[in-house]
């Protein structure tokens, strides 16, 4: 299949390049700027402008497209306009940050804990906008992928799959999910401390190349307008992952969990968990994890060491 990947140069889309490419489908990228030295065809353009779009759907005539970066209901819009009436498959990324449970555990209402794990048919958050007033960015005032899928599954053009993921983390991640105890881990801090509550929170994370697998997988599937979320099986708490990080590192230091239940703060409320429920992509397209934990946690580990020991990366303990 030809498939034309939008924001294919950060993180998970190299990661989804790579996994389509070893089964043969021919890829293009569409992102604002040309990065040398890929071996995909790259198109330069922006995908809130529909005349960038449609220039590159004429030039490539996707079977698929995978929309990596739809982080607003603006650019499934102007995607929906470029395809001028044509129907096209298309993946779209969006996250369990749409969950009820997340605006709980965001401290975005004072609603009640949510059982876990979720599935696709739990409920979404009323509070809308998550990030707005948390984050001093455009990407806080405009991010809402409740409204991406909602976009996306109304639109008569669009035969959507979508993908609610997890916490992503891997080589390139730009949120260094797991600095922390890597940094003091690098610097051979004797004790590190996690109180209670942090210790024992359990949030699906996923690694990148995993991730990748379930995309290509959804990209490759005939089904149509399903919402599907993607994860890891297996969940830890964070005390869990801490001691995982600290075998790989060779690290000999003490783990010490305190009684004190803190609070966060950014008010998180760790006390919901965030665990969703992959039953459903796991059935219906068959994915599991072609990567053990200990595999992507060691790829994440030896990026991170690569970085802190350039001279351009700042440790923060």
């Amino acid at each position: 299949m030809k498939i034309l990947l939008i924001g294919g140069t950060n993180f998970i889309g190299p990661a989804v390049a790579e996994q389509l490419t070893l089964s043969e489908h021919e890829v293009v990228l569409f992102h604002r700027n040309i990065v040398p030295n890929i071996q995909h065809r790259q198109i330069q353009g922006d995908c809130n402008n529909i005349d960038d779009i449609g220039k590159a759907l004429e030039a490539t005539k996707p079977d698929v497209i995978i929309h990596t970066i739809a982080l607003c209901r603006n650019q499934i819009n102007v995607l929906e306009q470029a395809l001028q009436g044509k129907k096209r498959r298309v993946v779209i990324l969006s996250s369990i940050d749409v969950y009820k449970a997340y605006e709980v555990f965001f401290g975005l209402s004072d609603a009640s804990v949510v059982p876990v794990p979720f599935d696709e048919r739990a409920e979404l958050r009323d509070v809308l906008y998550p990030y707005r007033g948390k984050l001093d960015t455009d990407f806080a005032y405009d991010y809402e992928k409740i409204l991406v899928e909602h976009a996306a599954l109304q639109s008569p053009v669009v035969d959507v799959i979508i993908l609610r993921l997890g916490m992503v983390y891997g080589r390139n991640d730009p949120n260094y999910r797991f600095s922390e105890p890597i940094q003091k881990m690098y610097q051979n801090v004797k004790q590190i401390e996690l109180s209670k509550n942090t210790a024992d929170f359990r949030a699906s994370k996923c690694y990148v190349k995993d991730i990748a697998h379930g995309i290509k997988l959804a990209a490759e599937s005939n089904i149509r307008n399903e919402i599907y979320n993607l994860a890891a099986l297996e969940t830890l708490t964070e005390l869990e992952w801490y001691q995982e990080i600290a075998k790989l590192m060779d690290w000999h230091g003490n783990i010490v969990v305190t009684q004190e239940n803190s609070t966060p703060d950014n008010n998180t409320n760790s006390k919901q968990h965030l665990i969703a429920d992959t039953t459903k992509i796991r059935k219906q397209l068959n994915y599991k994890e072609i990567f053990s934990i200990r595999e992507g946690l060691n790829d994440t580990i030896q990026w991170e060491l690569n970085m802190l020991e350039s001279e351009s990366y700042q440790v923060v303990l």
